[in-house]
């Protein structure tokens, strides 16, 4: 049986609405674009926790197979310097880490200056998740990764990519050994894992607002 021509506009049409609708959540920053990420190791720094729901829409859309987190988890609290806002830091580490373990991506955490490790062991309930509180390499597929906070913690570590984070004082970009320096301060960054392939996706607005707590040097 033939379907109704008008049926047939009607879902084309609803077709486009949702698209265009879909191309203006990301050019808004709501949504990050549609890539097929299962083949994808997603880097990522410094995240203000006002970025969490943002954070979980991304991850519902892109479903990368590994997610590395180079440390300040909760980076708007600067916990290093404002100890008493523990029991707010616990409570949203506790948010984050449940991002993860949703939909139990390979994730390593690496602690910052700005987190605190106990409350992060506390957190931390599923073995998908993994904890370091120092710098460390790993080996996926052909590829050697090394993850650690700050360049200096990876700096000396032999790998194809090095990830890091802290501060912006190094840049992404291929250093004098070959290796790809991939600052998560700067973007958000997808790594394809069989081609090395890098995508970079903006931060949505306001993080950086955040992560600066309105202008406020960052230390």
């Amino acid at each position: 049986m033939k379907e109704n021509p008008q049926s047939i506009w009607y879902k084309r049409s609803a077709s486009r609405i949702i698209r265009r609708i879909d191309d203006l959540s990301i050019w808004f920053g709501v949504n990050p674009p549609a890539i097929d990420a299962r083949n994808m190791l997603l880097h990522i720094s410094d995240t203000p926790y006002t970025i969490f729901p943002y954070l979980r829409r991304a991850l519902r859309r892109l479903s990368p197979a590994f997610v590395v987190h180079t440390g300040d988890f909760c980076d708007n609290i600067k916990l290093e310097r404002r100890k008493g806002l523990l029991s707010i830091y616990s409570k949203k580490i506790k948010d984050l880490i449940s991002i993860f373990e949703e939909g139990k991506y390979g994730t390593i955490l690496v602690a910052g200056n700005h987190d605190d490790v106990p409350a992060l062991l506390s957190a931390v309930t599923c073995e998908t998740v993994q904890l370091w509180t120092s710098s460390g390499r790993f080996s996926i597929g052909q590829y050697v990764f090394g993850a650690g906070h700050t360049y200096e913690s990876v700096m000396d570590i032999k790998a194809q990519f090095c990830l890091f984070g802290h501060n912006k004082e190094r840049k992404s970009g291929e250093d004098e050994n070959g290796r790809m320096l991939l600052n998560g301060l700067e973007a958000m960054y997808l790594i394809h894992l069989h081609t090395g392939e890098i995508i970079s996706m903006p931060y949505p607005p306001g993080t950086e607002n955040a992560r600066l707590q309105k202008g406020r040097m960052r230390i």
